[in-house]
């Protein structure tokens, strides 16, 4: 079955800011999406708008969407990052800690060898 578009609706930014947290069906007009999809996008980390939390205990999932995150989002004045831009980023930060951090052995243990 091919994807249908969703277009976004007209809602006004002053609409969406009302909310202390918006409900899941209006981000999704919001912002031309299905709801299925902003679901599925907030219980994998991957909407920066806002987050999902899970209760074992009645199995049930609760959504939080920040009003004005949706509406930098929707803007484009959010910035967002793909999992691997992000992964990319850690590593490299990581292997410049590392790098540093045996510069600076190194230095120490020729001090101390007298080389």
């Amino acid at each position: 079955m091919p994807k249908k578009n969703i277009e976004a609706s007209n809602i006004p930014d002053e609409e969406i800011l009302r909310h202390p947290n918006v409900p899941v069906a209006l981000a999704a007009r919001y912002i031309g999406s299905s709801t299925p999809t902003i679901y599925q996008g907030l219980q994998d980390e991957r909407l920066p708008f806002g987050f999902a939390t899970y209760n074992p205990m009645t199995q049930t999932w609760t959504y939080n969407i920040s009003p004005g995150l949706l509406v930098k989002y929707k803007r484009g004045d959010l910035p967002t990052y793909r999992l691997r831009e992000v992964q990319q980023m850690m590593a490299e930060g990581v292997q410049s800690i590392v790098g540093e951090y045996m510069s600076n052995l190194r230095r120490r243990a020729e001090k101390v060898c007298g080389a």
